[in-house]
């Protein structure tokens, strides 16, 4: 392990340009210590933190922990404390939520957990049960700009949707449709539970699929069970659907068979642009039973004010939360989310540590974040964007870690956000810097880009970057770092397996807040208002935004 914080070793410059400049030999790494990077990381994700469950013990003791690290590093409060509240709703299903399918070839009943998970659509619901016809909805997708509308010439109103996960597949003859092989945010279920209440759904049922879900269906089952968290429902948006869910493959299957339908069949006309819903003729009832309460969680904010202009902020976040305790897997209750995402917080208290052990003047402002209730659909930092305590439009852009690396230094890099716009150009110099290969995502089709915090704020217009360590691992066999994070999402990802390890390392850890640690120095000390990249999605809020700031 290297020693404590120190100065960086090469100076940023503000205005990097857009030319990599490898060095001969890479920079020492040795900003941030390896020590409290650990040391953090044992805490947060002790037995005694309970999982750090929003809205739980655990939970308010993790966010009082990072307060008191922030302070003791030097950050400030914001408005005087260093806290946000966030307000929340949360619901629990009862155990004997029921769902049954029949049709003209007799009657499926999928058994709770095993096959499929149900919730409220509204998180103050207490009972809701309803019964109507299924209808397969293709990929239960909106798109004009893509010339797709899965649900033309329907009226799904007050029926029960059945709809694929992830994006259709993009055709040979149109290459680069709904992203190619990367997922987008019509991939996302958040996307189809919000386009299905659009649309008057009782009902929207999920298909989970393991390869373009991205998890297993033990990560599904531990999500939706127990505890769900969600934001007060917007009085400007829809009305929220009756209920929303998963259900398995097999169930998908199963229910689809008692029309006499094939699910292989429907899914490859689904993957047309010329799709037709289809009304199944097979009834789906369900009831459900849930407790519900208001609670609150918090963000933990501290800011290093600029020196020159501390108007004008980076935002550097990381979740806190994970999912507390609940169903025991192998006799273990507490998900400690050791991986994730203590260690992003471990490093985002040492990367607050390192800036205080450098005591150098930055033109504009830095904001600490560490997120609350992001395994429950990004909440903290959705509320963040949505009551920011620094104005967006005096946010130059955000900088954001979810999954420290615990395993050793790598020769690569992969920096979600880089190849959509500006900010790629403060990434790539010190990258290369580091002997950093920048490569794309490795799993475009799980959608990353749209998973974790920095996504409220990209969003909004904030020009973002998700900062994840890379998988060729130094001193290892090719597809090494691949095969452990294969088995990590297969065995321990949203699961109590994801515990602290004394086979952790940390010098991964420390090269990764490095390269977080210099971009967000170069951003601080540049004049440019970094924007989104002709052709992204977010660059209108962006130049709307920056209409008003600027």
């Amino acid at each position: 392990m290297r020693g404590p914080a120190v100065i960086l070793c090469v100076a940023v410059v503000a205005g990097c340009g857009d030319v990599d400049v490898p060095p001969d030999e890479p920079d020492e790494v040795r900003v941030v210590s390896p020590d409290v990077v650990e040391r953090h990381l044992r805490t947060l994700a002790s037995d005694e933190y309970m999982g750090r469950g929003p809205g739980h013990p655990g939970g308010d003791m993790a966010a009082e922990y990072i307060a008191e690290q922030f302070a003791a590093a030097g950050l400030q409060p914001v408005g005087g404390s260093h806290f946000q509240t966030v307000p929340m709703l949360a619901s629990t299903t009862a155990s004997d939520a029921r769902l049954t399918f029949r049709g003209p070839e007799g009657e499926v009943a999928p058994t709770y957990l095993d096959d499929f998970v149900l919730n409220p659509g509204d998180p103050q619901a207490t009972s809701v049960s309803g019964e109507a016809e299924v209808v397969f909805a293709g990929y239960g997708i909106v798109a004009p700009e893509a010339d797709w509308n899965d649900f033309a010439g329907i009226d799904v109103r007050g029926k029960v949707l059945l709809v694929l996960v992830n994006d259709p597949p993009s055709p040979s003859a149109e290459p680069d449709l709904f992203g190619g092989p990367a997922m987008t945010y019509y991939g996302r279920w958040t996307y189809k539970y919000e386009e299905a209440a659009r649309q008057g759904a009782l009902a929207t049922l999920i298909v989970h699929e393991t390869a373009p879900a991205g998890y297993p269906w033990s990560v599904v089952r531990g999500g939706w069970s127990g505890e769900q968290f969600a934001l007060p429902p917007d009085p400007e948006g829809p009305a929220p659907a009756g209920m929303n869910g998963w259900v398995s493959l097999e169930t998908a299957r199963s229910l689809l068979d008692l029309a006499g339908l094939d699910f292989e069949e429907l899914k490859r006309q689904a993957a047309s642009r010329d799709f037709e819903a289809i009304a199944t003729g097979v009834s789906a009832s369900a009831r459900l039973r849930a407790s519900t309460r208001s609670v609150e969680t918090r963000n933990v904010v501290g800011t290093r004010p600029g020196a020159t202009r501390p108007d004008e902020v980076i935002t550097i976040t990381s979740h806190y939360d994970h999912f507390g305790v609940g169903e025991a897997i192998d006799g273990d209750s507490i998900y400690n989310g050791a991986y994730d995402n203590a260690s992003g917080t471990a490093l985002l208290i040492g990367l607050a540590d390192a800036l205080a052990a450098d005591g150098t003047a930055l033109d504009r402002s830095l904001l600490f974040i560490a997120t609350a209730a992001e395994e429950q659909g990004l909440l903290g930092a959705q509320w963040y964007v949505q009551s920011p305590l620094v104005p967006l439009e005096r946010t130059v852009a955000e900088v954001n870690v979810d999954g420290a690396n615990l395993w050793g230094e790598t020769d690569d890099v992969t920096v979600h956000g880089a190849e959509r716009g500006e900010l790629g150009a403060y990434v790539r110099p010190h990258a290369g810097a580091l002997g950093l290969e920048i490569v794309p995502d490795q799993e475009p089709e799980k959608g990353f880009f749209f998973r974790s915090d920095h996504f409220p704020f990209a969003k909004a217009g904030i020009p973002s970057l998700y900062i994840e360590h890379g998988r060729r691992f130094r001193g290892r066999d090719a597809g090494w770092g691949q095969d452990l994070l294969d088995r990590y999402t297969a065995e321990r990802y949203h699961a109590p397996s994801d515990e602290f390890s004394e086979d952790f390392v940390f010098d991964g850890a420390i090269q990764q807040g490095e390269l977080v640690y210099r971009i967000v120095m170069d951003v601080a000390n540049s004049t440019e208002w970094p924007n989104w990249s002709d052709g992204q999605e977010f660059k209108a809020a962006r130049n709307a935004m920056m209409g008003t700031a600027r």
